[in-house]
């Protein structure tokens, strides 16, 4: 295990999972002398269920819902985040429960900006421009679909606000809620933790602790995505998959954004094609781009990839290729839901052109323009 002499890692937010999880949410908020939350619930058909079960859950308790927003939020922008805020101070609200994923939770965390430092969200963007604790908030996910919701960051008319009091406060995963989630968002909210996790693990910021939030998110993926992809219902995969989901933004919180990450948002900027899809595709073909060049997988991410009775099975020199192998499998496990390349998705060469350019562009830790050309061809061909 690697042991830096110096490194930094903030272990927030604070996370509950498991049964009944949800009646644990005005505990919380009384930790934090709040109870009256704005509740935000992305409408839509399926929405009913998780607006019932969080009314029930806070049926019994002396929590006070000031008000519940459940319309459809299709991106997070200037003008919801305002209109959001105005109904936080006009309900005389304290705190903040978002139930969702996406833009509904980026909506959330603006409006937290908005009512805390009194100016709007977007005034905010970039790092570090946020001065002090905003108020309390409470994240249940459904789906973590963009991979930033648990994570110190927000996105505000294409903008990026970044700050470690972004992270949510407490987030709660129930099956109630989890299970509700459709195969898409599963699949999406995994390739993403697999990415931001892997990434983490082999960044330059890497350390003890951002191995050890790495390793529970690459398990929990390896032994529960397909699963859950294939039966979202399944509560206990689909736990496990929002677990993995927390784990793996929250090491991506506590480092830089790597490879795959900036060619992916740069990809589905111009393709369409979402960006856990992109992501997968990339971070495998980032892991057959290292073994090629003799760079070798670290041996605790050998271990978190291919599982106890995998690494110890295979020779030393071949635990990097068996970390890949159950990458394929797993990707393998989830059938037609998941392609072999860019290139089936029919993505252009043009288009890959114009996103290692963006990237590259993009990215504030100075990317390898070889680098990134190599690995998003080795994604494109599937090879």
């Amino acid at each position: 295990m690697q042991s830096p002499n110096f490194y930094e890692f903030l272990g927030r937010p604070k996370m509950i999972s498991g049964k009944r999880a949800l009646e644990q949410i005005p505990v919380e908020m009384e930790g934090y002398g709040a109870g009256r939350p704005l509740v935000l619930i992305q409408g839509g058909p399926g929405s009913r269920g998780p607006a019932d079960a969080i009314t029930r859950a806070l049926y019994d308790s002396s929590l006070v819902i000031g008000a519940l927003y459940d319309g459809a939020i299709a991106g997070s922008t200037s003008g919801i985040a305002n209109e959001l805020a105005g109904l936080f101070r006009a309900r005389k609200c304290d705190s903040i429960i978002a139930i969702g994923g996406g833009a509904l939770v980026d909506v959330a965390k603006c409006v937290n900006m908005e009512v805390t430092e009194k100016k709007p969200a977007r005034t905010l963007a970039g790092e570090g421009r946020i001065a002090r604790e905003l108020k309390p908030m409470v994240l249940v996910p459904v789906a973590l679909v963009s991979g930033n919701e648990a994570a110190n960051r927000a996105f505000i008319d294409g903008l990026a606000c970044i700050s470690d009091f972004l992270s949510p406060d407490v987030v709660v995963i129930d099956h109630r809620m989890t299970s509700t989630a459709e195969t898409g968002p599963t699949l999406y909210s995994g390739l993403i933790a697999l990415a931001h996790a892997l990434e983490a693990a082999i960044s330059v910021s890497a350390n003890p602790m951002i191995d050890a939030y790495a390793y529970a998110s690459l398990r929990l993926l390896c032994e529960h995505l397909p699963v859950a992809v294939k039966k979202p219902s399944d509560k206990k995969s689909s736990v496990a998959v929002a677990n993995a989901a927390a784990l793996g933004a929250i090491a991506f919180s506590n480092a830089p954004a790597g490879m795959a990450h900036h060619l992916a948002e740069a990809l589905a900027g111009g393709t369409g094609i979402n960006p856990g899809i992109c992501m997968g595709l990339l971070v495998q073909a980032l892991l057959k781009a290292r073994l090629a060049e003799k760079k070798g997988i670290r041996e605790e991410l050998c271990l978190a990839l291919a599982g106890p009775e995998m690494f110890s099975a295979a020779p030393v020199s071949g635990r990097a290729k068996a970390a890949l192998g159950a990458i394929d499998g797993m990707f393998a496990d989830l059938g037609g839901m998941m392609p072999g390349s860019l290139k089936e998705l029919g993505v252009t060469q043009e288009r890959l052109d114009e996103a290692v350019r963006e990237a590259v562009k993009a990215s504030p830790s100075k990317l390898s323009e070889k680098e990134c050309r190599a690995v998003i061809g080795r994604a494109w061909n599937g090879k």
